[in-house]
């Protein structure tokens, strides 16, 4: 019977050629979703990216009618994740979380077992993280300028998560004269308990981490190192404006592993715009403090690619750049 079918099967590639494939590849394309989708996610649970995951998740599942399984998978400063989802199959059931950690940072700093120019098809871009810099309330630093004396004097320890947020903290030690180093955490919130239980001297961190230990009086937020302030906390400047042209670019999107049905691929990154729209998902990543910022995977690749020279040159410049 198998042999019956091969022989079929291949009596048909040869009648028809293309034409059977790209009728096989719709009817595939038409039948998903069969099952439950995994969307991967880099860090952990009740992080800003796990918490904004499980958001516009919520809204796939309704515009495809299939439950999608948000899974953390924290390590290696954001990149088990996406080396996860290199090795996952291209059938359309895993998705995961990339961003310019994953293309433009991380493979010029560390080992990462894959290129992520070919392993991944975007879908699209949903998000633009905002990141800080705090300290205990306790803490003797009073501003950037008296971290950095202060640095000088004696070598100063700040935590995070990602080699993309920390950029200005390896331009102020090139530039600016600063001893800073970075100490690596899996979990947003665990850099900043670190920073509050005085394990570090400074954390640099994302809005959704950061805010409940500003809210609560045990971290002070130093400056923002986005290009704009902080929402409920526009009395702080940003680095800029403090005259260190230095910032935290956060866009946050997602992708297939490389070599999902175009088809399908198509109809998830119109979920997302769907998702992107909705009122409800966007009260819900304001109140994460997350910037919604949808682009269409096309230009989420165009995008990445416009800013990966000026990458290069700061993680050059600033000593970053190993590989």
């Amino acid at each position: 019977m198998r042999i019956f079918r091969l022989r079929y099967l291949v009596t048909l590639l040869a009648l028809f050629g293309p034409s059977f494939i790209s009728i096989v590849s719709a009817n595939a394309a038409t039948d998903w979703p069969r099952k439950e989708i995994t969307l991967i996610n880099n860090f952990p649970p009740g992080s800003a990216t796990e918490l904004t995951a499980r958001a516009i998740a919520r809204n796939i599942e309704k515009t495809l009618g299939v439950t999608v399984v948000v899974k953390s998978i924290p390590g290696a400063a954001g990149q088990l994740g996406p080396a996860e989802l290199a090795r996952s199959a291209p059938d359309g059931y895993t998705m995961g979380l990339v961003g310019s950690s994953t293309y433009l940072t991380a493979p010029h700093m560390m080992d990462v077992p894959f290129k992520a120019w070919d392993a991944f098809d975007l879908i699209a871009q949903a998000t633009e993280l905002r990141y800080g810099i705090g300290v205990a309330k306790n803490s003797p630093i009073t501003s950037i300028e008296d971290m950095i004396a202060k640095s000088k004097q004696k070598r100063l320890t700040y935590s995070s998560t990602s080699p993309n947020n920390v950029l200005p903290m390896f331009q102020l030690n090139k530039f600016n004269g600063a001893n800073l180093r970075w100490i690596v955490f899996a979990g947003g919130s665990e850099s900043v308990l670190q920073a509050v239980g005085g394990h570090v001297d400074i954390t640099l961190q994302s809005y959704t981490e950061m805010k409940p230990q500003l809210d609560s009086g045990a971290l002070r937020l130093l400056a923002s190192t986005s290009p704009e302030r902080w929402p409920n906390y526009t009395n702080v400047p940003t680095l800029r404006e403090l005259g260190y042209n230095f910032i935290s670019i956060g866009p946050m999107g997602y992708a297939f592993p490389r070599g999902v049905d175009p088809a399908i691929r198509d109809r998830m990154e119109k979920a997302y715009e769907i998702a992107l729209k909705d009122p409800e998902v966007l009260d819900q990543l304001d109140k994460l403090g997350v910037a919604p910022s949808y682009r269409s995977g096309a230009d989420f690749h165009k995008y990445m690619k416009e800013m990966e020279p000026l990458f290069i040159q700061i993680m050059t410049e600033s000593g970053m750049k190993t590989r």
